[in-house]
C-alpha cells in the first residue's frame, strides 16, 4: 500500500481513538500508520538498500509495537495510546493484501520468530522505478482506488467533526 492508504487508516485511528484531537496528535497517528515504511527513508538517508530492504526488518509486529509504543508516549496519558499502537499495526495486514511482485513475495509479520511470508495479493500495487513509472496512469489509478477505499469513506463519515476541528483554535495547539 502507498502512504495514502496508510494515512487514511491513520486518520480513522485518530478519529476513533484520540480524545484531544490536535494537529500534533493527528501527525502522530499518520506517522504511526506509516511507521513500518521507515525502511524507505532509511535506505534513502544512508544509501544502503541492502541493509534497509523494504518489508524485511520493519514489517513485523515487534518492530511496529516497539516504534509505536515509544511514539505513544508523546500523547497525553490515556490520550489514545492504544489506538496509536493499533493504528500502527494496521500497516501489516494492509501490506499483506497488496499484490507483491518483488521477491521474496509477502511480508514476515512475525520475524524474527518466524520467516513465514504472508501475501494475499488482492489489491493492486504501485509500481516503483524512474519518475515516468512513478507518475504513470497505472499508478494514478491505484492511488485513486486507494483514496476511494481508504480515505474518502473516513472523510465522508467524519466530515462534520473534522470540519469543526479544523476551524477550532484548539486543534492547532500542538
Amino acid at each position: 500500500m502507498s502512504p495514502l492508504a496508510h494515512a487514511g487508516i491513520g486518520l480513522l485511528g485518530w478519529q476513533l481513538a484520540d480524545r484531544k484531537k490536535t494537529a500534533g496528535s493527528l501527525a502522530l497517528f499518520l506517522f504511526a500508520a506509516n511507521w513500518a515504511d521507515i525502511d524507505f527513508a532509511l535506505a534513502l538517508l544512508f544509501g544502503n538498500r541492502g541493509l534497509f530492504r523494504h518489508q524485511f526488518y520493519t514489517h513485523n509486529v515487534f518492530f511496529v509495537l516497539a516504534g509505536c509504543g515509544l511514539l505513544s508516549f508523546l500523547l497525553p496519558r490515556f490520550g489514545g495510546r492504544w489506538g496509536l499502537i493499533l493504528t500502527g499495526l494496521t500497516h501489516l495486514p494492509l501490506d499483506i493484501i497488496v499484490v507483491d511482485t518483488v521477491a521474496p513475495i509477502g511480508i514476515r509479520p512475525f520475524w524474527p520468530i518466524s520467516d513465514a511470508l504472508y501475501n494475499v495479493g488482492l489489491f493492486p500495487f504501485l509500481e516503483r522505478g524512474p519518475w515516468r513509472v512513478i507518475f504513470s496512469p497505472k499508478n494514478d489509478l491505484v492511488l485513486g482506488l486507494e483514496f476511494l477505499v481508504f480515505v474518502l469513506p473516513v472523510l465522508l463519515i467524519f466530515r462534520k467533526p473534522l470540519a469543526g476541528r479544523l476551524r477550532s483554535a484548539e486543534f492547532w495547539k500542538w
